[in-house]
């Protein structure tokens, strides 16, 4: 099985990201500890962790046990179109990279 996101996933991640980094940077005003920084603006930065936020999102909103979800599953599951919502997965990702290390820049 593979286990690399298909393009026709990647493209529509892409089109969704410019309004979804926009509504959770909305987000940043009530939390102070999330920062625009360099990962959350870079697109490749999303799309390297998007499986792993689906792979929490299917830990919480399905209620699978971790031991039966393998890297190849969560993205079989994504390039089948098996999640409702893939922008709660991105927004997940998008909240992830804002808390990771890296210097905040200010969007323009």
């Amino acid at each position: 099985m593979d286990k690399t996101i298909s393009k026709e996933v990647k493209e529509e991640v892409k089109k969704l990201l410019p309004r979804l980094r926009e509504e959770v940077q909305k987000e940043f005003a009530h939390w102070d500890k999330y920062k625009a920084n360099e990962h959350f603006l870079s697109d490749e930065k999303v799309l390297e962790i998007l499986p792993y936020s689906a792979y929490e999102y299917i830990l919480l909103s399905w209620g699978i046990e971790p031991n039966r979800i393998t890297m190849t599953s969560v993205v079989q599951a994504m390039n089948n179109k098996l999640f409702s919502d893939m922008k709660h997965i991105i927004c997940h990702a998008l909240r992830r990279l804002a808390l990771t290390q890296g210097k905040p820049t200010k969007k323009d």
